[in-house]
């Protein structure tokens, strides 16, 4: 005949594992719900939102005697947004752009410049303040000349004669149209902060010997 405190023992311990499996599953259950939950809240209260942009520039540079936005130029890139409230964003992009200048038909003949053609790697940072499905935007811009090419008026190459300094800053105004809520339109404008022209050798130079580049982009944006 079995001792009555050995099946005693027995099913004290069967009960304490079963009582242990259920507490762990409950433990699992409560994690895996939190975790649901936290996800389930951060797609609502979604902070962090990432944007492809594409478009152009029409661009000038004060100091080379040539007038009007003339330069066409690729404005492509990324950009990544930092909600701060319902209305209030902040953002950093990171840009292929290209800027400079070209001559038109009545520009003035003492410019002894044909084409200043720049590529950049840019990042501008940004604040937007977004009210129905408009987004005013400012900010600063950082960009890095990666390489340039001036073409004087009889159109040879005069890029060595130019010494240009590849760190520019830029001040950023514009606005974005959103017809869905994330495909939109955006037209901006920004004008150099300092002057990358350190030294020529050549060419007539206006506004006391400044290079100050403005430059007028349109492109869309898609939020991903």
């Amino acid at each position: 005949m079995p001792n009555n405190n050995f099946c005693f023992l027995y099913n004290l311990q069967g009960l304490s594992t079963s009582f242990t499996m259920k507490i762990k599953s409950i433990f699992c259950l409560v994690i895996f719900t939190g975790i649901f939950s936290s996800l389930s809240y951060a797609q609502q209260e979604q902070r962090f939102e990432a944007g492809l942009l594409l478009g152009f520039n029409m661009s000038q540079i004060d100091g080379d005697l040539l007038h009007g936005f003339n330069k066409l130029g690729l404005n492509t890139g990324i950009r990544a947004y930092a909600r701060l409230d319902d209305r209030w964003k902040l953002s950093l992009d990171l840009l292929f752009m290209q800027q400079g200048s070209s001559r038109a038909r009545f520009d003035d003949p003492a410019s002894t410049f044909d084409k200043i053609a720049l590529n950049f790697v840019e990042a501008p940072v940004l604040v937007h303040f977004t009210d129905w499905k408009i987004q005013a935007t400012a900010g600063f811009s950082y960009g890095r000349l990666m390489n340039y090419e001036i073409t004087s008026f009889d159109g040879t190459d005069a890029t060595d004669s130019y010494d240009l300094d590849p760190s520019i800053f830029s001040l950023v105004l514009g606005a974005t149209y959103f017809f869905e809520d994330n495909l939109g339109i955006n037209i901006h404008w920004s004008k150099w902060i300092n002057n990358p022209l350190r030294s020529s050798s050549t060419g007539v130079i206006g506004e006391g010997g400044k290079f100050i580049g403005r430059t007028i982009t349109i492109r869309g944006i898609y939020l991903l």
